[in-house]
């Protein structure tokens, strides 16, 4: 009797102490992989690969996507040196840039491919030629019920004439220029009772900059345990205000800022992104080099799950909210 109750005491003791010992483990193992990581012996990637984070990848035209992530997408369209993604979530559309002039009717048809009348906004992140070219052609074509565009000073506004045939459009098609303002989150959608939101994180509204680059609009999207963030052409400078601004930048997904260049995706900026999958857009044997050893290899130090418009045409990431599927066209394709 009394070797029983023994036995009974030591088993209790044992529970008690057992969540502990777990807890002890736990903290143990993440220091380990910390450590791992820091030190270049394991990937951040190998980490998500082994725990099923990582994104599942195909070539086809979307055939291998569940019906569950088809109602949320990023495209990131291939316009060459230049960016446009279109985000379809819902059945809400954002059409962020456009790029060069000669775009623009490829961009409105991958718009209306997609079955989409009007976009419900479209996001101007910046007014260079590589960014909005083809957005006078879009505006004109499909339009939207709002355009969101950076407040610049006065002595930034360009002159040009893709800047002026973008407003112009705007203006002939009835439409107005929303400013884009920190911390404005709208509702855009809800996939099935789960919201789909973007939040505007940069530019502030005190934003100083030299370069032009630095003004562009910032968005986050969030869906369920998925979140995107897109910089436009963002460089240090930008990135770093966007760090001090202590706004959420942990990210799932990355469209890579300002097409992959040596002064953007910067260390101290992508230590707070940490993302598990990127996409540049970036032209095939561009001119700038784009995108550097420098920044490719910063980003490979947090996913080996990068793809790029130069090699892969046009690239959609598909989403359940829980997990993310890729599809591209290699290159010669759409």
């Amino acid at each position: 009797m009394a070797k029983r109750k023994g036995q009974e005491w030591q088993i209790k003791r044992l529970l008690k102490i057992l969540p502990t010992a777990i807890l002890v483990m736990i903290i143990c193992v993440g220091v380990l992989l910390g450590v791992l990581i820091e030190t270049g012996r394991l990937s951040l990637s190998d980490v998500q690969q082994t725990m099923g984070f990582a994104p599942k990848e195909s070539t086809s035209s979307g055939n291998t996507i569940p019906e569950a992530a088809k109602a949320f997408a990023v495209h990131v369209i291939d316009v060459g040196q230049g960016d446009s993604i279109l985000i379809t979530a819902g059945g809400k559309s954002i059409l962020i840039d456009a790029g060069e002039k000669e775009y623009g009717s490829k961009v409105v048809s991958f718009i209306r491919d997609k079955g989409i009348e009007r976009l419900d906004y479209i996001i101007a992140t910046h007014p260079h030629a590589d960014h909005i070219g083809g957005m006078a052609e879009v505006v004109s074509e499909i339009g939207a019920d709002r355009i969101i565009v950076p407040k610049l000073p006065d002595d930034m506004v360009p002159t040009t004439r893709v800047y002026e045939n973008f407003l112009k459009a705007v203006k002939n098609g009835g439409m107005k220029l929303t400013a884009a303002k920190a911390g404005t989150v709208y509702d855009i959608s809800d996939i099935g009772g789960i919201p789909v939101r973007m939040t505007v994180l940069a530019p502030d509204d005190n934003a100083d900059f030299d370069d032009l680059n630095d003004f562009s609009v910032c968005v986050r999207i969030d869906f369920d345990r998925i979140s995107w963030l897109l910089t436009g052409d963002l460089s240090e400078d930008g990135e770093a205000a966007l760090v001090n601004s202590g706004r959420d930048i942990d990210v799932t997904a990355y469209k890579v800022g300002h097409h992959g260049s040596a002064t953007s995706s910067m260390d101290k900026f992508l230590k707070k992104v940490t993302p598990r999958l990127c996409v540049i857009s970036c032209g095939e044997g561009n001119s700038y080099g784009h995108p550097t050893r420098a920044a490719l290899d910063r980003l490979l130090e947090y996913t080996s799950s990068i793809y790029r418009t130069d090699l892969n045409s046009t690239v959609s990431v598909y989403s359940d909210g829980q997990r993310l599927y890729v599809t591209k066209t290699e290159q010669g394709g759409g």
